[in-house]
């Protein structure tokens, strides 16, 4: 089996759309949706580039579950990487909420459980358990365990993402949120060409990297 490590993508067969990295599209749009939040927190063109960045990595999550040789060490980058980030994002947001990091891990650890269900009368008490990315104010909260599931069962992505765009827009009137679903449109039509070496060792120290780039910034 292929062994994907920390935000990998698994290799898709070729697709209309053709090969795109995600990973370079993820990166990019979240540093242009923190620079908004930063330094132009009235543009809203930021906002709703920038939402194209967390369906990307959601779906990075659920790929790396289905092909991971080591769920215990898969978690514990994921738990690394989150402590490391918490301490830039405090400083720069201002906030102690949790970062997203910590959602993704959340989400993972929720994915991991409901798939291991055998008894359907489970699914109550587990979707109860689900109020934990409420509990501990993680970033996107319920919605982002609810946008993993979409991506793991990976059947019509595309209307189940804006069917649950709309569901949030009308609970917390996440309106940028509606454009969000772009990524998906990618994700069904296109393949994920991932990066190698260095490049990949960049991606995924990119979060604290630039978290830190930005305060610095600031200061």
């Amino acid at each position: 089996m292929k062994k994907i490590l920390f935000f990998t993508f698994s290799d898709k067969i070729n697709m209309q759309g053709g090969q795109i990295m995600f990973e370079i599209i993820a990166m990019l749009t979240m540093f242009i949706d923190h620079l908004g939040i930063v330094f132009f927190p009235e543009q809203i063109i930021f906002r709703i580039i920038g939402r194209m960045a967390f369906p990307l990595y959601a779906y990075a999550l659920t790929q790396g579950y289905k092909y991971t040789s080591n769920f215990n060490n898969y978690c514990r980058r994921l738990f690394y990487l989150a402590l490391i980030s918490q301490v830039p994002y405090v400083l720069l947001f201002n906030t102690f909420q949790l970062n997203i990091i910590f959602t993704l891990l959340i989400c993972l650890l929720l994915l991991k459980l409901f798939t291991q269900i055998k008894n359907k009368f489970y699914y109550i008490p587990f979707f109860l358990l689900t109020g934990s990315l409420e509990i501990f104010q993680c970033e996107y909260g319920l919605y982002a365990f609810l946008l993993v599931l979409i991506y793991y069962f990976n059947h019509n992505i595309v209307w189940r993402h804006n069917f649950l765009n709309i569901f949030f827009l009308f609970l917390r009137n996440w309106s940028t949120q509606l454009f969000s679903f772009l990524p998906s449109v990618l994700i069904k039509y296109c393949e994920n060409r991932p990066l190698e070496g260095k490049a990949r060792n960049f991606y995924r120290l990119f979060y604290p990297l630039h978290l830190t780039l930005l305060f610095l910034i600031t200061r």
